[in-house]
C-alpha cells in the first residue's frame, strides 16, 4: 500500500543540474530518498538557469566531457530511486541547449520556414535521440506558441512562427520525430505565450484577449494535436482576465479546465517553472504555498518546485481523492513510455550529413530581393560584425574575388547570442556603431544567427537582408553557395 506522502512526491519535478554544489546534490539525494519525487529536470547550471540564457552557459565550470557526466548524474539519481524517476531536459533545439560543445539543432523559427515536415520530423527524431541515450525521458518541447507579436522578448525565435495552421503541421512532425526516439513530447506554454511583451521569467505578462481570441489563434494547435495519445501540456506564467482575473494560468483551476473540457486533453498537466519570478511579483506567497495553488489548480507535475517537503505538508491536507487523480496522471505518463524498461532501437544518423543538407534550406530572406549576381570573378568586400564567418569567406573567396577596395560589399553580422536580451550580446554603442555602417548602404546583409535581430537594426529595409539562422560551419557554406549559384529563397514572416 503506498502511502499518501509518497503519493504526493510524485508530482514533484525539482531542477538538477549538470554542474551542481555538493550541497545541493546531497539535498536532491534526500528528496529521492525520503520524499520519493517523480522526477528531475536538468539544466546546465544553476547561474544560466535562473538567468534563463540557455546559449550563455557559465564558463566558470570545467569538465572534458559535460554529456558524459550529465549521464553519469541521471544514472546515478537512477540508481537510488525505489520508483523511476522521469527525467525531463528543456532541450528545444537540442542537447546543445544545455550541454556545451554539441552542435546547435535549428530551433523553432528556423523549421517554421521548411515546407518538407520530414526534415522537421528527421530533426525531432535527432533531438529525441540526443535525449534517449543518455536516459532523458522527456523534452519540454515543441513550443506550439503562436508568435503574433515581433517584439515578444521570451518566444520570438522559439516558435516555429504566426501561423497557427502552418505551426500545427511543424509541430506535430517534430512532436512525431522524437517518440520515434522514444522520447516524449510536451506542448507549450497554454494558453499561449505567443502575443506577450513581457519575459515571464522576470515579470507577469497581461493578455488582454477574449476567450474568442484565444480560440481563433493560440488555441489552433493545441485543439489540432490533441488525441488520446498527446502525451503533456505545459501550462504558462500568464495573466489572461478572460479566463481568470485573480490567477496567473498556471495556478488558475479555470485556466486549466478550459484546456480540459473545451480542447478536450487527457494527458499530464506540467506547471512552467515555480520559481520564475512570474509568480512572485507582488506576491508575499512561500514558494510551498504556490506548490499547493499550482496542484489544486490542476499541475499533475510541479516543475522547478521548491521547499518541496514543507509543500508536500500542505498537500497532504487535500482531498485524498485529489491526491490519488494527480498520482494515476504521473504513473500513468510513466507506463506510457514504459520509463520502467529504458532499453530502446534506435535508428542510426550522421549527424554531419544531416547538417549538411538542411542547412542549404535553412536561408531566408528578410527584406530585399534575391536577385544577387552569380558572375564569376565578380569582386567584393566582406566586413564583419561580430565573429567572422571563416568558412563563408573561404568557400566565396574560391568563387569570387575579395577585394577591401570593392563598393560592392556584404556586411556579416554574428550576434553573439540567439536571445534578444541585451542587443543578443552586443552593447548599446556597438548597436549604434553598426546602424552607422548600415547607413552607408551595404550591397546585402547575413545575419548568422536569429532573424528577429532585424529590428536592431535601423533602415534596413532599403538593402537586401538575409539570414542563415546558425553559424555552423555548415550553414556558412550553404549561404555561400547562395552567392555562388543563386536561387529563389522563401521569405522570413515575422
Amino acid at each position: 500500500m503506498i502511502s499518501l506522502r509518497k503519493k504526493i512526491g510524485q508530482s514533484f519535478m525539482p531542477a538538477a543540474f549538470i554542474h551542481d554544489s555538493e550541497e545541493h546534490m546531497r539535498y536532491l539525494e534526500e528528496l529521492i530518498t525520503d520524499y520519493h519525487i517523480g522526477g528531475l529536470c536538468f539544466f546546465h547550471s544553476r547561474q544560466s538557469a535562473a538567468a534563463n540564457k540557455a546559449d550563455q552557459k557559465a564558463n566558470d565550470f570545467e569538465h572534458e566531457n559535460e554529456l558524459q557526466l550529465l549521464q553519469e548524474k541521471i544514472e546515478h539519481f537512477q540508481s537510488i530511486s525505489k520508483t523511476p524517476l522521469l527525467i525531463s531536459i528543456d532541450a528545444e533545439w537540442g542537447l546543445s541547449m544545455r550541454v556545451r560543445n554539441l552542435k546547435l539543432l535549428p530551433y523553432a523559427a528556423a523549421l517554421g520556414t521548411l515546407d518538407d515536415l520530414t526534415d522537421i520530423e528527421q530533426t525531432g527524431y535527432i533531438c529525441g535521440r540526443e535525449c534517449a541515450e543518455i536516459g532523458i525521458h522527456m523534452n519540454f518541447a515543441p513550443v506550439v506558441d503562436v508568435n503574433s507579436n515581433p517584439n515578444n522578448p521570451v518566444i520570438g525565435f522559439r516558435a516555429f512562427g504566426n501561423d497557427p495552421d502552418r505551426i500545427s503541421l511543424q509541430a506535430e512532425a517534430f512532436m512525431n520525430g522524437m517518440r520515434a526516439a522514444g522520447v516524449m513530447p510536451c506542448l507549450k506554454h497554454f494558453p499561449g505565450h505567443g502575443d506577450t511583451d513581457l519575459d515571464s521569467h522576470h515579470h507577469l505578462p497581461l493578455i488582454q484577449k477574449s476567450i474568442a481570441e484565444f480560440e481563433a489563434s493560440d488555441w489552433i494547435p493545441y485543439r489540432k494535436l490533441m488525441n488520446e495519445n498527446t502525451e503533456a501540456v505545459m501550462i504558462a506564467h500568464l495573466l489572461a482576465p478572460s479566463i481568470d482575473q485573480e490567477n496567473p494560468s498556471s495556478l488558475s483551476k479555470q485556466n486549466i479546465a478550459l484546456l480540459k473540457s473545451r480542447l478536450g486533453f487527457k494527458g499530464t498537466v506540467f506547471s512552467d517553472a515555480l520559481n520564475m519570478k512570474a509568480l512572485k511579483i507582488n506576491n508575499t506567497k512561500t514558494n510551498a504555498q504556490l506548490c499547493l495553488e499550482a496542484y489544486e489548480a490542476g499541475c499533475d507535475f510541479l516543475c522547478f518546485a521548491e521547499d518541496i517537503p514543507e509543500a508536500i505538508n500542505l498537500i497532504a491536507k487535500c482531498n485524498e481523492e485529489l491526491v490519488n487523480s494527480r498520482y494515476q496522471k504521473v504513473q500513468g505518463l510513466k507506463e506510457q513510455y514504459s520509463v520502467l524498461e529504458q532499453h530502446k532501437e534506435l535508428r542510426t544518423y550522421n549527424i554531419d550529413d544531416y547538417h549538411t543538407q538542411i542547412a542549404s534550406k535553412l536561408i531566408a530572406l528578410i527584406h530585399g530581393e534575391s536577385n544577387w549576381n552569380a558572375a564569376l570573378n565578380a569582386t567584393y568586400r566582406l566586413d564583419y560584425f561580430g565573429d567572422v564567418p571563416e568558412f563563408f569567406e573561404e568557400k566565396l573567396n574560391k568563387a569570387h574575388k575579395l577585394d577591401r577596395t570593392s563598393e560592392k560589399n556584404i556586411l556579416c553580422i554574428t550576434p553573439p547570442q540567439l536571445r534578444p536580451a541585451g542587443h543578443f550580446g552586443f552593447g548599446k554603442t556597438e548597436i549604434e556603431e553598426l546602424n552607422k555602417r548600415i547607413a552607408q548602404k551595404p550591397h546585402c546583409i547575413v545575419i548568422f544567427g536569429n532573424p528577429y535581430f532585424v529590428h536592431q537594426l535601423e533602415n534596413s529595409k532599403d538593402v537586401t537582408v538575409l539570414c542563415t539562422f546558425l553559424a555552423q560551419k555548415e550553414y556558412q557554406i550553404a549561404c555561400a553557395n547562395y552567392f555562388i549559384q543563386p536561387r529563389a529563397l522563401g521569405k522570413f514572416n515575422f
